[in-house]
C-alpha cells in the first residue's frame, strides 16, 4: 500500500520546519554543554527530547532523512 501524496508546499515548508529545529538543536546542544546548574541541565535535556521529536515528525513529513544524535544528552 503506498503513501499518499503531500502537496508540495507542504513539503517545502517541513523542510524550513526541520532546518530551523536542527539549528535549534544544535544552540540548545551547545547551551547544555555551557550549563553547570543541574535544573537548568534537566530542563534544556527535556527541551531537547521535545525538539528532536518534533524534528522527526517535520522530516518525514518533508522527506528528509532523520538526524542521528548520537551524543549522550
Amino acid at each position: 500500500m503506498s503513501l499518499p501524496q503531500l502537496p508540495a508546499t507542504l513539503r517545502a515548508a517541513s523542510r524550513v520546519h526541520a532546518r530551523l529545529l536542527d539549528n535549534f538543536i544544535e544552540l540548545t546542544r551547545a547551551e547544555l554543554d555551557k550549563q553547570s546548574c543541574a535544573f537548568a541541565q534537566e530542563s534544556l535535556r527535556e527541551l531537547l527530547e521535545a525538539l528532536r521529536t518534533d524534528r522527526k515528525h517535520y522530516g518525514s513529513i518533508a522527506g528528509l532523512v532523520a538526524v542521528v544524535d548520537n551524543r549522550a544528552a
